[in-house]
C-alpha cells in the first residue's frame, strides 16, 4: 500500500472539495493572468526557482497563483521545497518527507524518495568549522506527525497538481525540506548538497514563506515612522510600538510601516546578497517565517553564479504582488504580510 501524507489542513484552511477547490484556483489564476503587473501574466521563461505564502486561501491564494502562473514548466520533473518549521523546533539537521505521496484534493503528488535517499547520507564536512555532530546527517527524516502537522508544503501542493497534472512529463516529484534552527555551517552543508541539483534544467526550487508576522501575539511590534532608503536609516528609525500608543497623524499608519519593512527584505532578496540578508534579518529582526530557506537559496544562486562565472547584475529575486491578511492601525493589531515572486535560472 502506498504510503500518503493526508491532506490534513483540507477543509479548514481550503477547501477539501476538488470542484470547488477547482474553481477558487481558476479564478486566482485567472486574476493573476489579468493583473497589470507585467510579470504576473504569463509564463516567465527559466523561472524555476519559485516564492510563495502558506496562509490558507483566503489570505494567501491570490498570491500563490500570482507565483504559479509564471512557473515555467516545460522541463520540471523534480521539485526541492524549502519552509520552515512551524511545530517543532530542531537544529543540526534539516529534516524530509518520509511519506511516498501528499495526498491533494485533485489527487496525489509523488514524492522523490530515491533523492531524499540520496540527501539522507550527506555527511557533515569541515569547511572550517568546528564538527560536533560529525555522525549526524544533514538530512535526516521527520516523524509522520511533525510531517502531518506542518502546512508549509501542503499549502503549495494544489497549485503543483493543478500547473502540473497534465504535463507531458507527467507530476513531478517533490523533495519536501524543512529547516528550523540553523547555524553558517548548516546553511553551506545545505547548499552544498543541493548546488549540483540547481543546475540542471529539471530540477525546481520553492521556497514557502510568509513575510512580516506583526502584532504582540508574535512578539514583533517595531516600527518605523517614515519611508527611508537604507538599511542603516530603517534600523536607526525602528523602535517598539506599547500596546496604548498610536501612530502619530504625521507619520506612517503601522500597516505602512510594515509594507516598508517588508519592502526592504525584498529588495535586499533582489540584490541577491546572502550576507546582506543575514545583516537586515538581525537588524531588524522581521518574522519573516520563512527567511532561513531564503537565505539557503540566496547562498545557493550566489554559489551556483559563481561556479558558473555569471557576473549579470540583474536581479534574483523578481517580485510579483504584496498584501497584508490585515491593515494594522494600532499597536493592539496584529497581521501577516504575503508575497509572490520567482527567480529566472
Amino acid at each position: 500500500m502506498s504510503y500518503i501524507r493526508p491532506a490534513t489542513h483540507a477543509g479548514s484552511w481550503y477547501s477539501n472539495n476538488p470542484t470547488k477547490l477547482g474553481l477558487q484556483l481558476e479564478a486566482y489564476f485567472h486574476k493573476a493572468e489579468s493583473h497589470s503587473g507585467e510579470d504576473s501574466r504569463h509564463i516567465i521563461p527559466g523561472a524555476r526557482i519559485l516564492i510563495g505564502p502558506h496562509a490558507g486561501f483566503a489570505y494567501s491564494g491570490e498570491r500563490l497563483a500570482e507565483t504559479f502562473t509564471v512557473w515555467d514548466t516545460s522541463k520540471v520533473k523534480r521539485i526541492f521545497m524549502l519552509g520552515p518549521s512551524h511545530h517543532v523546533y530542531f537544529k543540526n539537521s534539516v529534516m524530509v518527507s518520509q511519506f511516498e505521496w501528499y495526498e491533494t484534493p485533485f489527487g496525489n503528488i509523488p514524492v522523490d524518495t530515491e533523492t531524499i535517499e540520496k540527501l539522507l547520507h550527506t555527511k557533515p564536512q569541515s569547511h572550517g568549522h568546528s564538527l560536533t555532530h560529525a555522525k549526524d546527517s544533514v538530512f535526516k527524516y521527520m516523524s509522520e506527525e511533525m510531517d502531518e502537522d506542518e502546512h508549509s508544503f501542503e499549502m503549495h501542493a494544489p497549485f503543483i497538481y493543478q500547473k502540473t497534472h497534465d504535463l507531458p512529463q507527467g507530476i513531478p516529484k517533490i523533495i519536501p525540506i524543512l529547516i528550523s534552527g540553523m547555524d553558517e555551517k548548516l546553511n553551506d552543508e545545505v547548499v552544498s548538497a543541493l548546488l549540483p541539483y540547481l543546475e540542471n534544467e529539471e530540477n525546481h526550487f520553492i521556497i514557502s514563506s510568509d513575510f512580516c508576522h506583526w502584532g504582540s501575539r508574535f512578539g514583533y511590534t517595531k516600527y518605523v515612522p517614515q519611508k527611508v532608503d537604507s538599511l542603516q536609516l530603517l534600523t536607526e528609525n525602528l523602535s517598539s510600538l506599547g500596546h496604548s500608543l498610536r501612530t502619530k497623524p504625521n507619520e506612517l499608519p503601522i500597516y505602512k510601516s510594515i509594507e516598508v519593512l517588508d519592502k526592504a527584505a525584498m529588495e535586499i532578496a533582489s540584490s541577491g546578497s546572502y550576507s546582506d540578508w543575514k545583516t537586515y534579518i538581525s537588524q531588524t529582526g522581521n518574522t519573516i517565517c520563512g527567511q532561513k530557506p531564503i537565505a539557503v537559496v540566496l547562498k545557493l544562486i550566489q554559489k551556483y553564479r559563481l561556479a558558473a562565472g555569471d557576473t549579470d547584475k540583474a536581479a534574483i529575486f523578481k517580485w510579483i504582488g504584496y498584501s497584508q491578511s490585515n491593515q494594522a492601525r494600532r499597536a493592539s493589531d496584529s497581521s501577516v504580510s504575503y508575497a509572490s515572486g520567482y527567480v529566472t535560472i
